[in-house]
């Protein structure tokens, strides 16, 4: 039996196109760090759209294109997401910063399962490409929206002849008001190594947490039973030792775990004192189901560094915790 042709509707929208400048020159660069860095502009641009009640409509490589009710939102929203992209590439070297070039159109677009298509998203495309890389384009026919209502200014790049389009469209660059950049660090506190270690923690917890949050989970108890998973049969005084917790800790995170069975403990092969653990069944679902989105969160919250980068700080930071794990252990 045909499946009856998917029903196209019409409706007047202000269509927002973003893609990346310079997307092959950069994924010739360095392809994983693009791919990090654009899955976490891409996080900021998801949020904000839905923060300013836009819509996602079409997603295709390294280019978005979303629809707002209300043109001034659109606009908003794109200038939102330049300043916070252009906060973080101030951290990223500039060979490897992803910029974004935006445009926006008010017209009627045609709707067909989701996406959107038509005339009013062409000249948005078309707009898109008269954006300088972290600019937003609007056209004149946005721009009667959003001039007097936003306090922004504007360059008029006049009338501009577009693909697929016989008559030119009027053009304009919208450019925020010169207020400085939010900046997430104080420059009293960037050289403090125990406050950005701190910031840093909170990063990879949140990031984690995001995750393990469904299933009543904390992180650490989700490194527990991925440490108890990948070293089996280690006791409790070991698993301290392999997470860095005091021992105390451990075991209560142990009984908690034990308690909604993830974690088993059984007496040991060769008849010593130490019990040792195990994961269940419901543990390793959750360990399978888990680990990749916790790699992906994790990837997020590294996506300004390169590999070569991540590396260096991988190393670093291993080195600092084992020279003190040393010391430790000699006292």
């Amino acid at each position: 039996m045909n499946k009856p042709a998917p029903i196209v509707q019409r409706r007047l929208a202000a269509i927002f196109s973003a893609d990346v400048a310079g997307y092959t020159r950069l994924m010739n660069v360095d392809e994983t760090s693009t791919l990090r860095l654009l899955g976490s502009h891409r996080d900021v641009m998801d949020r904000l759209i839905a923060q300013y009640g836009g819509r996602v409509a079409n997603t295709a490589g390294d280019g978005l294109l979303a629809e707002f009710p209300s043109a001034v939102d659109a606009l908003q929203c794109a200038l939102g997401i330049q300043e916070r992209i252009a906060a973080v590439n101030e951290e990223v070297p500039e060979e490897r910063q992803v910029n974004f070039r935006m445009g926006i159109h008010v017209g009627e677009a045609m709707v067909r399962s989701g996406d959107l298509f038509g005339d009013a998203v062409n000249v948005a495309a078309r707009m898109q490409g008269l954006a300088q890389p972290g600019s937003v384009c609007v056209s004149g026919a946005a721009f009667d929206y959003v001039h007097t209502a936003l306090s922004l200014d504007f360059d008029d790049l006049g009338a501009q002849h577009v693909k697929n389009l016989e008559a030119p469209v009027r053009a304009y660059l919208a450019r925020p008001t010169g207020l400085p950049l939010s900046r997430a660090l104080p420059p009293v506190h960037r050289r403090a190594e125990a406050h950005l270690a701190r910031r840093f923690h909170e990063l990879c917890h949140a990031a984690a947490l995001e995750v393990t949050h469904t299933d009543d989970l904390e992180p650490v108890e989700f490194g527990v039973i991925a440490s108890v998973h990948d070293a089996p049969g280690i006791d409790q005084e070991r698993l301290a030792e392999r997470m860095g917790l005091n021992l105390a800790t451990a075991r209560r995170i142990v009984m908690r775990l034990e308690g909604r069975g993830v974690i088993e403990r059984s007496p040991p092969a060769t008849g010593g004192r130490s019990r040792v653990l195990g994961v269940t069944p419901a543990g390793a679902e959750i360990l399978q189901r888990m680990r990749p989105a916790i790699r992906a969160a994790h990837d997020r919250v590294m996506a300004p560094l390169s590999e070569r980068e991540r590396e260096i700080l991988t190393d670093l930071l291993a080195r600092v915790i084992k020279t003190r794990d040393i010391k430790a252990s000699n006292i």
